[in-house]
């Protein structure tokens, strides 16, 4: 097994007070023991639910798997490796609410909201969709006004929740579909729409995108 130098590098990334938190609350801690270390989420319920410990579980496990990789050969890990490793753990929790982009001349930040605003856009691109916006209410037709008839969701839910970590992000959406459509297959196009438009207009890469159909609409009725 491989010889992992200087338990001081394998700290967690907020170092001994672990003051690190994610917008959910989550300790980034706790999320970095889960991967390097196995230990059982604090929270499970929370964490299936949760895009923002989702994403950054996601970033995590990428950014420890060469650690992993080298933890099988029976070799000695290449000095640094472990250090830049956690490097980027640590920049990774300063910015629980953007998205980063490294390049060459520098790196770009993707506001979580703008995230959202792509998704939102993709999902209501698929047709026979109508996004749920937040206060359970579908989307209001171009000129129109809000129909509180037209209701898709719990009030204390809104239309999207976008977790960032990285160059990883996890969406969770609600939608109202037309009555009569196959509503997996619909879900599956608003995923795969999701995921195509988050790809070509941010970069990002969507690790889970979470369908969930609050509401049927009836036949003819405006988008």
């Amino acid at each position: 097994m491989t010889a992992v130098p200087g338990n001081e590098e394998n700290a967690a990334p907020g170092g001994a007070g672990g003051g690190d938190r994610l917008p959910c609350g989550a300790s980034v801690d706790d999320l970095f023991a889960q991967v390097t270390a196995g230990a059982r989420p604090r929270d499970a319920d929370h964490q299936r639910t949760c895009p923002h410990c989702r994403a950054h579980l996601a970033e995590l496990q990428e950014l420890w798997a060469p650690v992993e990789a080298l933890a099988a050969e029976e070799v000695r890990a290449p000095a640094g490796l472990l250090q830049a490793v956690m490097a980027q753990v640590r920049e990774l929790s300063r910015h629980t609410w953007y998205a980063v982009l490294p390049g060459p001349t520098g790196s770009t930040r993707v506001a979580a909201r703008v995230v959202g605003a792509v998704a939102r856009l993709a999902a209501e691109s698929v047709p026979h969709v109508t996004l749920a916006l937040g206060g359970g209410h579908t989307a209001t037709p171009p000129g129109g006004t809000p129909d509180p008839d037209r209701i898709a969701g719990q009030e204390s839910e809104s239309a999207t929740d976008v977790g960032v970590a990285g160059t990883r992000v996890v969406v969770d959406v609600q939608i109202a579909v037309d009555y009569g459509v196959p509503i997996p297959q619909v879900a599956e196009q608003v995923r795969a729409q999701i995921i195509r438009h988050l790809d070509a207009q941010t970069g990002l890469t969507a690790s889970e995108v979470d369908v969930t159909v609050v509401d049927v609409r009836p036949p003819g009725t405006a988008r």
